[in-house]
């Protein structure tokens, strides 16, 4: 039976208020100690339009129950990391690549040579290769992934906490795939920082690294706004609803009518504040199910992304 009630949250949750934070600290959490005003925090980083450029005017409903989902979710303090000219001539060194080092203000340093390119700001070392790239076969999924961790291993741009590598991109004009590694946690993490990415092409030779990682410190518990409010977004299509749908059906930057049937709701994170400025990983609510666009029978899976957290910039009540 689809579910579109309100769930019994909603009043625990308007005595919150728009403008606060519930959150509790580590101590807290292992203590069992009362909660307390957390800092209030920029919104969560989520986009207003999917990838093929779609918007969709969707009727939805939720046959399921939300049991699964906490109340509550660490929040993380990211860090990204400043580099110095020493720091850059050393990272260029171990790539190889011999030249001197252009301080391009704000923190931005650039080295150029024959072999290869270095770009590095704050949070960011890129390095693309000028190797000559043989034609051949893309290796396999698996070998890809462990050749990718071994090449960031050798030079010293695999982070410690990083976790198990994935399938970004493989494409066969020009030949070309993409290994992603993320932190062991918070997972799942849908944005693209923090990331460690590797480009290779035939034969595993690597054409381009770009290690965008920070420090992530755990430090307090959040109150989340409830699974209900979050629905009410999804069901009012104030969520940004992503889906990957046949170019030659549907046409990109339409728009897609239709049915949608969520089944599952889950907690997933996503970056959030100004670089420069304070920024963290926070929680968000991700809604599963299939679509059903209007004049077919086909279904699609889709996904709908509401923040989880309530502050100012997400009232509730």
């Amino acid at each position: 039976m689809a579910m579109t009630t309100r769930m019994n949250r909603r009043g625990f949750a308007a005595l919150i208020g728009a403008g606060a934070l519930v959150a509790r600290s580590a101590t807290a959490q292992t203590t069992g100690s009362d909660s307390e005003t957390g800092t209030e925090l920029p919104a969560a980083d989520l986009p207003s339009m999917n990838e093929q450029g779609h918007r969709f005017e969707l009727s939805s409903t939720f046959d399921g129950n939300f049991d699964s989902v906490p109340a509550e979710a660490p929040v993380y303090k990211m860090e990204l990391p400043v580099y110095t000219v020493e720091q850059v001539t050393e990272i260029a060194g171990r790539l190889e690549i011999e030249g001197d080092v252009s301080d391009l203000g704000g923190g931005t340093f650039s080295v150029q040579s024959r072999s290869g390119q270095l770009y590095v700001t704050q949070g960011r070392v890129q390095y693309i290769s000028s190797a000559e790239v043989e034609d051949g076969d893309l290796p396999a999924d698996e070998a890809a992934i462990a050749s990718g961790r071994e090449w960031l291993r050798q030079h010293n741009l695999l982070p410690g906490d990083v976790g198990d590598g994935t399938i970004l991109t493989r494409s066969e004009s020009p030949k070309r795939i993409i290994v992603g590694f993320q932190p062991i946690k918070p997972k799942p993490l849908i944005s693209s920082t923090p990331m460690v990415t590797v480009s290779m092409g035939p034969g595993s030779v690597v054409v381009e690294a770009t290690n965008g990682w920070a420090k992530l410190t755990q430090d307090v518990v959040y109150q989340l706004r409830g699974a209900d409010f979050a629905w009410d977004e999804v069901e009012s299509r104030r969520a940004w609803v992503d889906a990957k749908l046949p170019t030659d059906t549907f046409e990109p930057g339409t728009t897609i009518g239709g049915s949608v049937v969520y089944t599952q709701l889950s907690l997933a994170y996503t970056t959030s504040g100004i670089p420069g400025e304070n920024q963290y990983l926070q929680p968000v609510y991700v809604f599963h199910g299939e679509l059903t666009p209007d004049g077919t029978d086909s279904r699609y899976q889709v996904k709908a992304y509401v923040a989880a957290l309530i502050n100012s910039n997400q009232p509730v009540g």
